[in-house]
């Protein structure tokens, strides 16, 4: 039976109050315009375009970005351009990437020369247009948020994470600034009629946990959150949050910020159906349609059979509504893209009553994490202090743990493999186990690589044998490498000899590295669904 395809923007609002409307909506924010080009069949450009591409395709809105999240792209010192892997559409496109390490902002010189901006610089005659142009039943949703992520690309990833542990001052400066701009952004937003919703995509969360310790979201981003949240609960407009990873630690928090959805549950990381029976009477749910397998290896009948499994395994009782697992990229076939929205108005009717496993393909559901054993302490050195000392970035004190034990007897390799590699490999587990965050972690690890340092004479001089050679690198298309850089690190202080190409490594490189080496190991990194 045809679905109506009519908008109805009280049946987004009324799934994301956790209720039943009589379909279950759409609810991806973006689509990678040579999608909606493709599946328009012309150029999706003008804002009539748009409004005309999300309204066949049966979305109840039109997205847009706003705040700092729009004027992010092209600024020097903190994207750099790559060419990387082909599209779906068979093309080749420059993507950016946000500096790891240092970006802008680095130093509080560096703060105060920084040209901010205000609310007021930015352009909001796109929000006139749709105020004019919009049909009956449809709103616009400004894709706003972005407090903690425009401040760690400011500062560089790794500047950033060390600074919340070194110098939280400047990292509170900076999220200040960064708040106040899209809190007074998102109050220009507030005085267009278009508004519905507003949409927050601010990632904090990897695969197995929060990037930092929760208490600095609490201190610094979820305030500025709440704010917004109160005034989009008094006005009856929507607030969504989106972030990858694991947020499990943060749900709560995020509901007490007044958000009425969560976007969009990465099925790698949550359990959708644990989701649901812990928070979904006060969270909806968006997404979960998995974009690194089945949207982008898949076939149209496997994103069929898995957008069937969700609705009727989350859709009974409201609150979900379909989507990607993040978004929609350039690498997603159009078929399945089709198939994404397609399948939703067949089987999205209420009252779902769908019978399990009707539609037959791969289908994506959660196998659960790997299990983290306990941080125990091994190896025959009590190395209690060393831990300390890593997580405390007291690299005098490491050398000096060290070099007692090395003055009790003990071989300088001796007091490595029974002291600092039992330690940072206790530290390893505190991560795993969602104990201690990223920068805790990038600590120790640096703290053990500069003690390292200091006794590579004595580890070179003594004849020590090597556990192996390893050749490591980040693969072309792929510019990240801080989680690189610290698996080289330890690496090297568990004895091997690492050779590190660095990022975007072609292949013909990699093939060289290992026939000149001969490495006992080939470490390549790759991040990226398209890598």
């Amino acid at each position: 039976m045809a679905t109506d395809k009519k908008p109805d923007f009280e049946r987004y609002m009324t799934t994301l109050h956790c209720e039943e409307p009589d379909r279950v909506p759409l609810g991806d924010c973006h689509v990678d315009p040579l999608l909606k080009d493709a599946f328009m069949g012309r150029k999706v450009k003008s804002p009539e375009n748009q409004v005309e591409f999300f309204r066949t395709a049966g979305f109840e809105y039109v997205t847009e970005i706003a705040g700092f999240y729009a004027g992010f792209g092209d600024t020097e010192g903190i994207t750099t351009n790559e060419e990387t892997a082909q599209t779906s559409f068979g093309e080749g496109r420059t993507r950016q990437w946000a500096h790891e390490h240092e970006g802008i902002i680095t130093t509080w010189e560096a703060f105060e020369k920084y040209k901010w901006p205000s609310a007021d610089d930015f352009d909001y005659s796109i929000w006139d247009t749709y105020d004019k142009i919009l049909p009956p039943g449809m709103k616009a949703i400004p894709m706003l948020g972005k407090i903690y992520t425009p401040v760690w690309m400011l500062m560089g990833a790794e500047v950033f994470f060390n600074a919340l542990e070194t110098d939280e001052d400047l990292a509170a400066a900076v999220f200040e600034k960064v708040g106040q701009i899209q809190f007074d952004t998102f109050q220009r937003l507030m005085e267009h009629p278009c508004v519905g919703a507003v949409f927050n995509p601010d990632d904090i969360a990897h695969n197995t946990g929060l990037l930092v310790n929760p208490k600095y979201l609490r201190k610094y981003v979820f305030p500025w959150y709440k704010k917004m949240g109160d005034i989009c609960r008094d006005k009856g407009i929507g607030f969504v949050y989106h972030s990858d990873g694991d947020c499990t630690e943060a749900l709560q928090d995020l509901i007490d910020c007044g958000f009425h959805g969560f976007h969009p549950i990465q099925p790698n990381c949550m359990d959708i159906v644990e989701v649901k029976k812990k928070w979904g009477k006060s969270l909806c749910l968006l997404g979960n349609i998995n974009l690194d397998s089945t949207l982008t290896l898949g076939t149209p009948e496997d994103v069929r059979a898995e957008v069937y499994e969700r609705i009727r395994t989350i859709g009974p009782g409201g609150g979900y509504m379909v989507s990607s697992s993040n978004s929609i990229p350039d690498y997603v076939p159009l078929e399945n893209m089709k198939a994404l929205f397609e399948v939703t108005f067949e089987f999205g009717t209420y009252p779902i009553e769908l019978e399990e496993g009707k539609i037959k393909g791969k289908i994506w559901t959660f196998k659960g994490k790997p299990k983290t054993e306990a941080a125990a302490a091994v190896g025959y050195l009590d190395i209690e202090d060393y831990i300390s000392a890593m997580l405390g970035n007291d690299t005098d004190r490491l050398i000096a743990l060290t070099e007692n034990d090395i003055n009790a007897g003990r071989a300088a390799g001796e007091v490595v493999n029974a002291g600092m590699i039992p330690a940072m490999t206790a530290v390893g587990k505190k991560f795993q186990s969602g104990e201690i965050y990223i920068p805790e972690m990038m600590i120790a690890a640096k703290t053990m690589s500069d003690a390292l340092a200091h006794f590579k004479d004595q580890l070179a001089g003594k004849g020590e044998k090597k556990s192996g050679t390893i050749v490591i690198g980040t693969v072309k298309g792929d510019l990240h490498d801080i989680g690189k850089n610290l698996v080289a690190m330890m690496l090297e202080g568990q004895g091997f000899t690492v050779e590190d190409f660095g990022v975007s490594v072609t292949t013909e490189k990699f093939v060289e590295a290992v026939k000149t080496t001969k490495p006992d190991v080939l470490a390549m990194s790759a991040l990226l669904t398209t890598t």
